[in-house]
């Protein structure tokens, strides 16, 4: 089911009150986490929605290999630069850095299109000529129930 306009508003303003009641306490979270979480669960309240469990399954397990990942990346980063910064000037340290950085964003992106090839996309069922996750054949039939089918007059 697609998301009509009372789940969005829920959603948004359902982040919006968790990021900025986090933000007053001090503590540090994931807007896009607290997103998504929102989307999904205005999904979720809606009667008769149709969630797609393994497209949650899998934001669930990305949400629990974030931040240990973000940690070992800012590790390493520092470690990188601590042992870069003691061996030379500041700004040539500086420069180095910056080249890595932008060689892992290409290696990144070359691997995300290697997978994009190999691996379906998350809408790999959006039919295409309804430009809908509804099928045209289940659309056709709905909209067959609403309208009458002939006029009587």
């Amino acid at each position: 089911m697609e998301i009509e306009s009372p789940q969005g508003f829920a959603a948004a303003a359902s982040s919006a009150v968790i990021i900025l009641s986090s933000s007053a306490a001090g503590m540090a979270l994931s807007t896009t986490h607290v997103a998504t979480g929102s989307i999904l669960g205005s999904g979720v309240g809606k009667a008769g929605a149709e969630v797609r469990w393994a497209v949650a399954g899998r934001m669930a397990v990305a949400w629990l290999l974030t931040l240990p990942a973000a940690g070992v990346v800012g590790a390493l980063t520092f470690w990188i630069s601590h042992r870069i910064a003691g061996f030379s000037s500041l700004l040539l340290g500086d420069i180095v850095i910056f080249g890595i950085l932008v060689a892992a964003s290409f290696y990144m992106l070359w691997r995300a299109r290697q997978q994009k090839v190999d691996h379906t996309n998350v809408n790999a069922d959006w039919d295409t000529s309804t430009n809908s996750v509804v099928p045209a054949d289940v659309r056709e039939a709905k909209t067959a129930e609403i309208r009458p089918t002939e006029l009587v007059g």
